[in-house]
């Protein structure tokens, strides 16, 4: 009697919670075959999906036998978005011209022409091509007023200068010769910059023949200067002990002839060319 009037109060008490249940519209209730399937799929999604289970506890309590007290209401609140905000038009209306991009005048954007007459702007020609001077200097490093030479016009060119050819020649010339040489350098070394930035692919092997066969020429020079240059400290040491050479003068020249007497060579010459006189005969 005891457990049966136990079980009876339980009953009687879920009947009440269900009753005020339904009656506030937190709870429908439900067949008994309905509830069933339910637990059933409930039971098959936690099989399938392990992790449904392990994510959100089972409750201790069937909400069968949880008081009308513990269901939880459901309070309004906003919805969750990932999506940033989008930001409202600015008062700005020149946003978006740019003189750069050449981005024009937008719809919203008129121009206002007033009575007064103003001139109206005239296009601007557009201007031609600078032609540069024809004789201008620059001009001189580069050969034939052209960029690049072909290979064949590279390979074409004569051998270096040697020392004994240019033992005869004065300093003016020499001079002359060794800018020439440098030119020629620098132009073949602006060559060799523009092969490289276009990667054309040729003429590296004519001009660094050419190159090679301009600074022989230069060193020919510069030995033969070498050699003037010790043949001059050579002829000054002598010079300090001639007799006829004064190096101290700077008014004059510094080397005196030495004054010859004609009285007793033309003496001498006479008596060496005098007849015999008549010798008896033996």
């Amino acid at each position: 009697m005891h457990n049966y009037g136990h079980v009876s109060q339980k009953r009687t008490d879920y009947q009440l919670s269900k009753r005020s249940r339904c009656m506030l519209g937190h709870f429908s209730p439900a067949p008994a075959e309905a509830q069933s399937s339910n637990t059933m799929a409930t039971m098959h999604s936690r099989i399938l999906r392990p992790t449904l289970a392990a994510a959100k506890a089972p409750d201790p309590l069937p909400a069968f036998l949880a008081s009308s007290t513990q269901c939880p209401r459901k309070a309004p609140a906003a919805r969750f978005s990932t999506s940033p905000v989008r930001c409202k038009a600015d008062n700005n209306k020149n946003r978006g011209l740019s003189a750069v991009r050449a981005t024009g005048l937008r719809d919203r954007q008129t121009l206002s022409v007033g009575k007064a007459p103003r001139a109206i702007p005239r296009p601007v020609p557009i201007a031609q091509k600078a032609t540069g001077t024809p004789d201008h200097g620059l001009w001189g490093f580069f050969k034939d007023q052209q960029l690049l030479q072909t290979p064949l016009e590279e390979s074409r060119h004569g051998r270096a200068w040697t020392i004994a050819e240019l033992r005869n020649r004065t300093f003016d010339t020499l001079h002359q010769l060794w800018w020439i040489c440098a030119k020629e350098r620098n132009r073949l070394a602006t060559d060799k910059i523009e092969r490289q930035r276009l990667e054309a692919g040729y003429g590296d092997v004519e001009g660094k023949e050419r190159d090679e066969t301009i600074q022989k020429t230069m060193k020919a020079i510069l030995d033969t200067l070498a050699e003037r240059q010790l043949a001059w400290k050579e002829a000054q040491e002598l010079a300090k002990h001639d007799p006829n050479i004064d190096l101290k003068r700077t008014d004059g020249p510094q080397f005196l002839e030495p004054a010859y007497e004609d009285e007793p060579v033309e003496q001498e010459a006479e008596e060496t060319h005098q007849e015999p006189t008549n010798r008896p005969l033996q």
